[in-house]
């Protein structure tokens, strides 16, 4: 199976996240690669600062993860996974000690 990964961002108080096209952009496949995805709850930084403006930066609190499977043929399935971050108050200061 092959797998593609991205995140959205959604603003507080926000009916729909945006669509800021690709962030992270992570492809895998289930013979070779190890990917560790943030759970509901789990709190995610993403920082493209140095790639020029291309993608989008944001930090929050997972709030939902979808697992889209499709069927490519009878031996091949494709799975995208999209991870949405939701904006939150939280005070990041008492996440970690720097």
């Amino acid at each position: 199976m092959k797998y593609s990964i991205d995140y959205q961002y959604l603003r507080k108080g926000a009916a729909r996240p945006s669509d800021d096209g690709e962030v992270v952009g992570i492809q895998a496949d289930d013979k070779n690669s190890l990917v560790l995805l943030p759970n509901v709850g789990d709190y995610v930084h993403i920082d493209n600062s140095t790639d020029g403006g291309r993608r989008a930066d944001f930090s929050g609190k997972v709030k939902s993860k979808l697992f889209n499977y499709v069927r490519i043929s009878e031996e091949k399935v494709f799975c995208h996974i999209n991870i949405v971050v939701e904006e939150c108050d939280d005070d990041w200061g008492q996440l970690i000690k720097e």
